[in-house]
């Protein structure tokens, strides 16, 4: 989940209806797609904010390990029977059906076990990310030397270019 300071260029008459999401909560997004069939569902890791109130918002009721929660909820493959069985067609996309989601049981780790499972998977999308930003990094290097050597090269492929640019 990530937080836009900006907003996200909603009415300011339609803020009031808006729900108040807090660090922890976790939100249904009920758009099927290729992925996820029935929608899913995205831990708020980002703050506190507000949500649209087409979407489902629900607060944990005991202490859970948000590392763990993050990954977990977010798999289609644990949430896949769940789904199933709590959601409907709604006009533009599924809903949840709360009162049907409740009475659906899953089974999870003890928390100490959900801390070193969410710290192992923090952790590998760290070195992830970190890898992926080093291959940015070594793409966007290569491409400049590329751009420079054909621009350098008798005008090379971006000679006219060149002159539309002086």
């Amino acid at each position: 989940m990530t937080f836009n300071s900006a907003g996200n260029g909603a009415d300011d008459s339609s803020l009031p209806n808006y729900k108040r999401l807090r660090l922890g909560d976790i939100a249904f997004e009920g758009h099927a797609n290729k992925e996820f069939a029935y929608g899913r569902f995205v831990l708020n890791d980002a703050g506190n904010g507000i949500m649209s109130p087409r979407f489902t918002c629900l607060r944990p009721i005991a202490e859970q390990e948000y590392s763990f929660w993050k990954y977990f909820i977010h798999s289609e493959k644990v949430m896949r029977p769940i789904l199933v069985n709590s959601t409907k067609s709604g006009t533009m996309m599924n809903e949840l059906v709360v009162e049907d989601f409740l009475k659906q049981e899953i089974l999870v780790p003890s928390l100490p076990e959900q801390c070193r499972i969410g710290a192992f998977f923090d952790r590998l999308d760290s070195l992830i990310t970190l890898h992926q930003r080093k291959y940015c990094g070594v793409v966007s290097w290569m491409l400049g030397v590329a751009l420079v050597r054909l621009g350098s090269e008798s005008d090379g492929a971006f000679g006219e270019m060149k002159h539309v640019l002086r």
